[in-house]
């Protein structure tokens, strides 16, 4: 067939019991279609031609964007059709064979569509009454279309007779369908949580070799959800939907629209759950520890500064000391010319460990002592690149960078040798100050070791308090949570 009406006809992309779907094409609207034709051999059918038929009545009146829209109904040579709207997609069951794994978050969101397309479809009275994968159209997008209404029940023409025709497919019915009782919005919704329960496990809560056993299984036995591996919440949820009785399910598609919405906020934390609480317990740890941080390293500062003063002053305490010690032996000893008594003053205060160098000068600048003794007799030549650090009436010193073979920096004293108020020569040392430069180096050391250490500590101690708050928190957010869909049975400590 190759040709319907205005209709050319292009291949098959759908089969079902009764009819056969085609893609099609209308050259006067220039669109592509999908057409419904029935198989000939029920043409003749008056009850399959008005089940046929009754899908352009019932869809007729829906209009939504998860359900599949019918355009136009017709019949050529004795063929009827029902030309309906086209969408690149496969059916759910065809779809769920080539998947090797779903996420919980996409079966959710399959399932959210058909629930919206139930709730727009039961709004205008009408229950769909077959819902199954093979029912159910799926774009490479992962929107999803409801269609084939041809046995759904229009409440507004319903019938008062207790007892309806049975008409579905009887894996997917709800038990009191099956029983022939006149089906409502919740006999979808039990549909829809067969459709939840294949989706999440694969198989269908029900299976058996016989229609009659089939039936006996959906009315009286219970699905056990106890092993499942799947949250508690979706547990709640499809439980619910499968319950025999419909009193005890959703009373309609808005409100399992509510729950299913509250499962995906769930899902969408769960797989960001432990990195929100690492990421907000090292953001509460990084902030209080980087404050202590920066205190205590200031406080680092303060006292290493405060140390390295203290240790200048004391050892620029000890250089005047030994300065002055020095002046009162050399002062006669140099009025005299007493050069061998000069030498050895000298040579005894140079033997201080501290003392890199001693000079001894008389007042025309002529170094008549010193220790080092090349340079006895030689006019004494001022060292250049001095920093002067303390100047006062009998004192004057200042800092010689690294100027001996450690390498160490040298404090460089001067005082003037008074006779009579009169200067009559000059003493020159040159003290060392690496032992204090060690003695700060230690102490810089330890201090710094410390206060790693307790950075260290306050860290751990912080992000621990941190994801210990954190947990306490997310449990009342999963609980709240939880309630949201249903789950009455969580225990906070």
């Amino acid at each position: 067939m190759n040709q319907l009406g205005r209709y050319q006809l292009g291949e098959v992309i759908g089969e079902g019991a009764m009819s056969r779907v085609y893609r099609a094409y209308d050259p006067k609207l220039q669109r592509t279609l999908a057409i419904k034709v029935l198989k000939p051999e029920f043409a003749s059918d008056k009850e399959r031609l008005r089940l046929f038929l009754s899908e352009v009545h019932i869809s007729g009146k829906l209009n939504h964007s998860n359900i599949v829209s019918v355009f136009d109904v017709g019949e050529v040579d004795n063929v009827p059709f029902i030309v309906m709207e086209y969408v690149d997609c496969q059916s759910l069951d065809e779809w769920m064979k080539e998947q090797d794994k779903l996420d919980m978050d996409q079966i959710v969101d399959i399932v959210l569509q058909v629930a919206y397309a139930l709730e727009y479809a039961h709004s205008k009275g009408i229950i769909h009454r077959d819902i199954k994968p093979s029912n159910i159209l799926i774009e490479p997008s992962g929107k999803i279309h409801l269609t084939d209404f041809g046995v759904a029940y229009l409440q507004e023409h319903g019938e008062d007779s207790p007892h309806q025709a049975i008409v579905g497919t009887p894996f997917y019915m709800a038990p009191e369908q099956l029983a022939g009782e006149i089906p409502d919005a919740r006999s979808d919704l039990y549909s829809c949580g067969v459709l939840f329960y294949q989706l999440v496990f694969s198989v269908l809560p029900y299976e058996a070799s016989s229609v009659r056993e089939l039936m006996e299984l959906i009315q009286k036995s219970d699905i056990d959800l106890s092993t499942a591996h799947c949250s508690h919440a979706i547990k709640k949820v499809i439980r619910r939907l499968l319950h025999k009785k419909p009193s005890f399910r959703y009373p309609n598609a808005t409100e399992l629209i509510k729950q299913l919405k509250g499962l995906q906020t769930e899902l969408s934390t769960v797989d960001s759950r432990l990195s929100e609480k690492v990421a907000s317990s090292w953001r509460y740890t990084a902030i209080i520890a980087t404050a202590v941080s920066v205190l205590l390293l200031t406080f680092l500062i303060f006292s290493l500064n405060d140390l390295s003063n203290s240790l200048s002053g004391v050892l620029s305490s000890y250089g005047k000391m030994l300065v002055h010690q020095t002046k009162e032996q050399v002062d006669e000893a140099l009025l005299l010319d007493d050069n061998l008594a000069l030498t050895v003053i000298v040579e005894n205060v140079s033997g201080e460990e501290d003392v890199e160098y001693l000079h001894v000068t008389d007042s025309n600048g002529v170094i008549r002592a010193s220790s080092q003794k090349d340079q006895v007799g030689e006019e004494y030549r001022p060292v250049l690149n001095l920093q002067r650090i303390e100047h006062t009436a009998d004192f004057d010193i200042f800092l010689l960078q690294k100027d001996n073979a450690k390498g160490e920096p040298i404090y460089h004293m001067t005082s003037s040798i008074l006779f009579n108020d009169k200067e009559i020569g000059k003493v020159i040392v040159g003290l060392s100050a690496g032992a204090i430069t060690q003695v700060w180096s230690r102490a810089a050391w330890a201090l710094s070791i410390f206060i790693f250490v307790t950075c260290l500590v306050i860290t751990l101690v912080i992000y621990f308090l941190s994801r210990f708050f954190t947990k306490q928190f997310s449990q009342l957010g999963d609980a709240l949570k939880g309630l949201y869909v249903g789950n009455y049975y969580i225990r906070l400590h």
